[in-house]
């Protein structure tokens, strides 16, 4: 009988210590979009299978390649329908698409330390600077544009980097009459003329009113500016031997193009031509401004166990050693002090000379307001320009641009 007893309370002890032990967590798999490729794309997916085998069996990271072209919408369209990723790479407008709706993580929630400290005030003011004050936004690497140009075609002229949009205009008309080469582009027109307008004090968004400032005379001025050069054929508005400024460049079609510095290991000039790097031009006003591309981690909303599984990723991803790597696969600036301070990260800045370059202009480099809305009017100036260079009316193109920009400031989609 007592052995009965006994058996039977053991049974029961036995059944009560599983009865009582914790289920294991189900596995996290996280899946990331991205447009990299080659050596950032390596680089990528060596610091995917570090993690992974680091946290094997609880969170799996799943990297899927997808096209450059209609990337954002591609992904805005998945995420509405629940079916996006849970993790992309862009810039804090296009985060801020998403912010009113409730789909992009605030990161706070799940970070174990505090981000504010990791970074400068510029770059934490822009990853919160959202309708509701949130860190949406993990910035990884800071680019920006710089002016590339063929040093020994410039030479030949006696010419020096522009340090004005006027100069830019001379030079790149001297070269064209003399090599019968265009002499300059950009990369983003959308870029270029949001520098021009904050150098010579043309509004773009006023916030509270939810309107744009950019339909002035001023801003005509510069359109027809731009529109000028290409007419004549010292500008291009895109490229001749393919989809890139880098490839004219490249085959010498090209003689300067303003493009991302992280665009350094896409220029190969034949044997005798030496690329040479600059600052953005200016205009020659009291406020000099270049802009700032603080490119980050954006992660959408799904349930806390994956939402967390994401951000740890991430947290790893722009640790001092992870950070470096993908800083120098972009040929980037860190915005972390820690990176800041890394050896092989000094060194590589020190022999770059897109970084040199990028450095030269980072004390007067800066971010645009980043409102709901606001992301498509990049693509609004871009057409501007483009309109008012093939022969639409300045005005007409202004105004039309206007009417569209406030439409998305007041109505985002």
């Amino acid at each position: 009988m007592k052995k009965l007893l006994t058996l039977a309370l053991v049974t029961l002890m036995t059944f009560g210590l599983f009865a009582c032990e914790k289920p294991p967590a189900e596995k996290q798999t996280v899946t990331w979009w991205h447009t990299f490729t080659d050596d950032q794309k390596a680089t990528l997916e060596a610091i995917i299978a570090e993690f992974n085998a680091a946290n094997e069996g609880v969170i799996e990271v799943i990297a899927e390649a997808q096209e450059y072209s209609g990337f954002t919408q591609k992904v805005y369209n998945a995420v509405s329908e629940g079916v996006g990723p849970d993790i992309i790479f862009n810039y804090a407008s296009e985060a801020a698409n998403y912010v009113d709706d409730g789909k992009v993580v605030d990161f706070a929630k799940y970070m174990k330390g505090d981000y504010s400290k990791m970074v400068g005030p510029g770059i934490y003011g822009e990853a919160t600077g959202f309708s509701d004050g949130k860190l949406h936004v993990i910035p990884v690497v800071t680019t920006g544009p710089i002016f590339f140009y063929n040093k020994t075609i410039y030479d030949k002229y006696n010419l020096t980097a522009p340090k004005t949009w006027e100069e830019l205009a001379s030079n790149s008309k001297i070269v064209y009459e003399g090599e019968g080469i265009v002499g300059f582009t950009a990369d983003s027109f959308p870029d270029m003329f949001q520098a021009i307008m904050k150098q010579n004090g043309i509004p773009y968004i006023d916030v509270e009113a939810k309107k744009v400032g950019f339909n002035t005379p001023e801003m005509k001025k510069w359109l027809d500016w731009f529109a000028a050069g290409v007419k004549e054929g010292y500008f291009q508005l895109a490229p001749q031997t393919g989809n890139y400024n880098s490839e004219d460049m490249s085959a010498v079609r090209l003689v300067s193009y303003i493009g991302s510095s992280a665009g350094l290991p896409y220029l190969n000039l034949p044997e005798g031509y030496e690329i040479a790097t600059a600052p953005l031009p200016q205009s020659g006003t009291d406020t000099n401004w270049a802009p700032a591309w603080n490119r980050g981690a954006i992660v959408f909303t799904s349930n806390p166990a994956r939402e967390a599984a994401a951000v740890k990723f991430i947290e790893f991803f722009i640790n001092e050693a992870n950070n470096t790597k993908w800083a120098i696969s972009m040929s980037a600036f860190s915005p972390y002090y820690a990176t800041q301070e890394n050896a092989d990260y000094k060194a590589y800045v020190a022999g770059n000379i897109a970084l040199i370059a990028l450095g030269e202009q980072i004390e007067y480099s800066g971010v645009l307001p980043t409102p709901a809305g606001s992301g498509p009017i990049r693509d609004i100036l871009d057409a501007l320009v483009k309109k008012v260079a093939t022969g639409t009316d300045a005005t007409e193109a202004l105004n039309a641009a206007e009417t569209e920009a406030n439409g998305s400031l007041q109505n985002p989609q």
